[in-house]
């Protein structure tokens, strides 16, 4: 019965999700169909005139980056894991192509062009793309390693790395719901921007690392009581 329920939650909790990612993909679609025309600079502030390598770092971060937030649920499933292990493998390697291209493109563009909300948003931006990389990096080479708990503990790192770009939109729209936009500025440069600049990846960072720490000591605590 258990077991049922789980599986009932994990699946609401899924339908829900790929609901609100909706948005998330029209939007990339939509940005990719703007760097690819003719007058991309007029059509969005991320292209610019003459810019091909940094237009074309922008589409190539945002292409890998919606389809990493696509798929990354998928491997945090356990049924799927234990039952199609060549597939959450094949995936796992996916994930990881897919977080080091979204990472390099994205830190690629940066030192080029910069952001909208200036030095502190690129700042951000590019701490976030390092440890997008970092963490699938790590993911790869402790499962080289056969490293299981050390794999276990960089993939939920990466889950929720990964899930950045699309918490920073639900960030600003339950926001504007809740406050009408208060603190925020179209150039960024409001208190609420400053916020968000590092709100959307360090904190789930921390809680994650947190939940790891905890995990360990209580199995250390059973092995001791249970030798």
């Amino acid at each position: 019965m258990r077991i049922r329920r789980s599986g009932l939650a994990t699946g609401i909790l899924l339908a829900v999700f790929y609901l609100t990612l909706l948005p998330f993909v029209a939007h990339g679609v939509g940005m990719i169909g703007k760097g690819l025309s003719q007058d991309a600079a007029r059509h969005s502030y991320l292209f610019a005139d003459g810019a091909n390598f940094g237009n074309a770092a922008m589409l190539v971060h945002i292409l890998a980056g919606t389809f990493l937030v696509a798929l990354v649920p998928l491997q945090l499933l356990k049924g799927l894991r234990l039952k199609y292990n060549r597939f959450h493998r094949m995936l796992g390697a996916c994930l990881v192509a897919l977080a080091w291209i979204t990472g390099l493109a994205g830190m690629s563009y940066i030192p080029l062009r910069g952001t909208i909300g200036g030095p502190v948003m690129s700042a951000a931006f590019f701490l976030y793309g390092l440890c997008l990389f970092t963490a699938a990096l790590m993911v790869a080479r402790r499962a080289l390693e056969g490293d299981r708990a050390g794999h276990w503990a960089w993939g939920l790192r990466l889950f929720w790395l990964a899930l950045g770009s699309w918490l920073y939109r639900v960030h600003y729209t339950l926001w504007y719901l809740l406050t009408g936009g208060v603190g925020s500025e179209p150039d960024f440069s409001g208190p609420f921007d400053l916020v968000q600049n590092f709100a959307f990846f360090v904190p789930y960072l921390l809680a994650v690392q947190i939940w790891i720490a905890r995990r360990r000591q209580r199995h250390q605590g059973a092995l001791v009581t249970n030798p």
